[in-house]
């Protein structure tokens, strides 16, 4: 394999890899305005059934916000360091 063509391949990789930030960016957002109308549903509901529901749902996605942003910092990382190398 020639420079060249490393070159090629590790630009394609970065252009991947940003792609794949872009989509968890996006999921990390959508998840914000749910965790946002759940935390209003919660607020406008006396049901005890519900309220369970809506204190398990926003928990929920807590756990998978963490998730996501630990995700997310690696790819930052990837791309930082592919940056420096090039």
């Amino acid at each position: 394999m020639t420079k060249k063509e490393k070159r090629r391949r590790a630009q394609q990789e970065m252009e991947e890899r940003e792609e794949e930030r872009e989509v968890l960016a996006d999921e990390i957002t959508a998840l914000h305005e749910e965790m946002a109308a759940t935390l209003a549903n919660f607020s406008d509901t006396i049901e005890p059934e519900l309220l369970e529901y809506y204190t398990y749902y926003y928990k929920a996605s807590q756990i998978k916000h963490s998730y996501l942003l630990k995700k997310l910092k690696k790819l930052y990382y990837e791309i930082g360091e592919n940056r420096n190398v090039m």
